[in-house]
């Protein structure tokens, strides 16, 4: 019976959890995120804040939201805006933050 019930903890359906990871599996996407959550960029400004091109950018936040890391919204002046609302992604970012101050501390 507990071999059963491992089983099927082992066999949940991991297909959401999969695509957060997909959507933080490319470098220029969490240069992404984490310019958001530090910044709050405008899609604008992104390609500054993270020193890439805008149709790279644009194609990164596409991926993010279709992975369904990031939602977009428009102000007033329809300058678009993303914001991080997968909760799962927020907590790996604050992991990848963590290990990069440990990297450069050493």
């Amino acid at each position: 019976m507990k071999n059963e019930q491992n089983k099927k903890t082992y066999m949940q359906n991991h297909e959401k959890l999969a695509e957060v990871f997909k959507a933080l599996s490319n470098s220029k996407r969490i240069n992404l995120l984490l310019a958001l959550r530090a910044e709050g960029c405008r899609v604008g400004n992104m390609a500054e804040c993270i020193n890439e091109s805008f149709p790279i950018v644009s194609q990164q936040l596409a991926i993010l939201k279709r992975h369904g890391v990031v939602s977009k919204t428009k102000n007033k002046k329809n300058e678009a805006f993303y914001t991080i609302v997968d909760e799962f992604a927020a907590k790996v970012l604050d992991i990848i933050e963590e290990y990069d101050l440990k990297s450069v501390n050493g």
